[in-house]
């Protein structure tokens, strides 16, 4: 058996010579949702889940290729049927050896819990055969994903922790309210960290965690809120790295509830809102303004393609809810979580600017506060509102992941929130999953773009830049292509 994962009184004692050495801090504004790894969906989930929990494949830091991580090789003929050849000599932190069998187990728990389109078998020791449901050409880019991190076959039939137990470089050893704590993996097929510890500690909001981190009790946080930017840039011993925001903030619209379930009120709605001065105020201008389902990095080729709703036209939105018949206007209710993300730094001053606006075309909107980003996800995901401000994260840099957990069917009930059912979005979706040639998956996605702005399903109001700031001495820090942070090659100097 491998050595256990135990706080014991690790973080108090210097560790002996060789061993991981130093605690590093991570700063948060949240909670995680769920450190359950096959249903953390939330970025901060997502990015614990990370450092734990290894996938099969990964996409290279800089760049839209895959490698592999717990899988060395993969061949395909036809898009359906996949083989995967597995990394040797890796454990889970149980002690639990890597192998085939422990891959079938974990396809077969996101067969039952994520609905994955496939069945896997053993075809040797270290070799898996997947058979999709049919073709997949984005399957790589799902297998990269957070939330398809593979976990150990005891922990999967409840015969260990509650917490998750992975072959990543870390373990949870922790999760108590505000605080979660990793530990080194010593026996991580990869070598084992320079750090002894990752602590992700909560702040009760961006003040206090601001000056935990120029006090030095944070080393490292990406819950910057863009009116510190300027701040934090003049400060010598704060690095602050940005990046174009892989992200969406959205008004959902309740599809399932009248009147949103009629297009003309959706589309009203996108034209009375002033998407630039959303970002101005909200972001301080550190963002752009939204007008399309996916971030423009995504699908760039989409990103010329004209948007009606791109006009500021409240004659035009008051003209639309005449022919809807709620020419007068409607009362309704606005969602709002208290808890900021990464895309919704602000979300009450957001939803006083959404209230605002769409009062200029005669909506009287009652904001409804609700405290917990889980509880909120809860309630969204159950349709249990009319409207709600909402953002989604890409956890792949393929269109497939977004699109179908945005506007897919399927996804209704868990990340589909606006509840939008449509047979041709769907129909386009599952083409576009199917076909491999570039030109042809583009010539779909343009038609799901141009089939959104007919229907409108939610508003996307902005794209949020997005910061990360560092202590001067903290180094090796890897950030993935869609933003998440690992920690398992960092270190401190002094």
């Amino acid at each position: 058996m491998l050595p256990s994962l135990t706080l014991a009184v690790a973080l108090l004692a210097a560790p002996p010579a060789g061993a991981s050495q130093g605690t590093l801090v991570v700063g948060t504004l949240a909670e995680p949702v769920s450190l359950e790894p096959h249903l953390a969906t939330d970025v901060l989930g997502a990015e614990i889940v990370s450092n734990i929990c290894e996938t099969l494949v990964r996409v290279r830091p800089g760049s839209l290729r895959p490698e592999g991580v717990l899988a060395l090789t993969w061949a395909t003929r036809d898009q359906r049927t996949w083989t995967f050849t597995l990394r040797k000599g890796v454990f889970f932190h149980d002690g639990t050896p890597f192998d085939a069998d422990a891959v079938v187990g974990n396809l077969e728990h996101l067969r039952r819990e994520r609905a994955f389109p496939g069945r896997a078998r053993r075809i040797g020791p270290h070799v898996v055969q997947v058979t999709l449901d049919r073709a997949n050409a984005a399957l790589l880019s799902t297998l990269s994903q957070p939330f398809y991190a593979l976990q150990s076959p005891r922990r999967l039939e409840g015969r260990a922790s509650e917490h998750p137990v992975g072959t990543g470089p870390f373990g949870l050893v922790s999760w108590k309210p505000g605080r979660v704590v990793l530990e080194a993996f010593q026996d991580h097929w990869g070598g084992a960290p320079r750090l002894s510890h990752v602590v992700f500690q909560r702040f009760a909001d961006d003040e206090a965690l601001v000056r935990a981190l120029l006090s030095g009790k944070v080393d490292v946080s990406s819950a910057i809120d863009q009116g510190r930017v300027d701040e934090l840039r003049a400060r010598e011993e704060i690095t602050l790295d940005s990046q174009s925001g892989l992200n969406l903030a959205y008004l959902a619209l309740n599809n399932a509830r009248p009147p949103f379930d009629d297009a003309r009120v959706r589309l009203a709605l996108a034209r009375a809102l002033d998407r630039s001065v959303i970002v101005d105020d909200v972001l301080k201008g550190y963002g752009e303004p939204a007008y399309a389902p996916l971030p423009p990095a995504l699908f760039p080729q989409a990103s010329r393609a004209r948007a009606r709703t791109r006009v500021l036209d409240r004659e035009r939105a008051r003209r639309l809810l005449a022919r809807a018949g709620v020419d007068d206007g409607f009362e309704t209710t606005l969602d709002v979580s208290r808890e900021p993300r990464p895309y919704l730094p602000e979300p009450l001053r957001l939803g006083e600017d959404v209230r605002k606006a769409l009062a200029t075309i005669g909506l009287v909107v009652r904001i409804r506060e609700v405290e917990g980003w889980a509880k909120y996800v809860e309630l969204t995901s159950r349709g249990d509102f009319d409207m709600a401000l909402l953002g989604w994260q890409a956890d792949t840099l393929d269109p497939n992941d977004f699109l179908t957990a945005l506007l897919d069917s399927g996804s209704i009930g868990t990340t589909n929130r606006s509840r939008y059912r449509s047979e041709e979005m769907d129909r386009l979706l599952k083409r576009a999953r199917m076909e491999s040639a570039s030109q042809m998956r583009g010539a779909l996605y343009r038609r799901v773009y141009a089939l959104f702005q007919e229907e409108m399903p939610f508003v996307p109001l902005y794209h949020a830049s997005v910061f990360a700031a560092r202590r001067r001495g903290v180094n090796g820090l890897v950030t993935g292509p869609t933003g998440i942070l690992s920690y398992g090659k960092a270190w401190k100097s002094e």
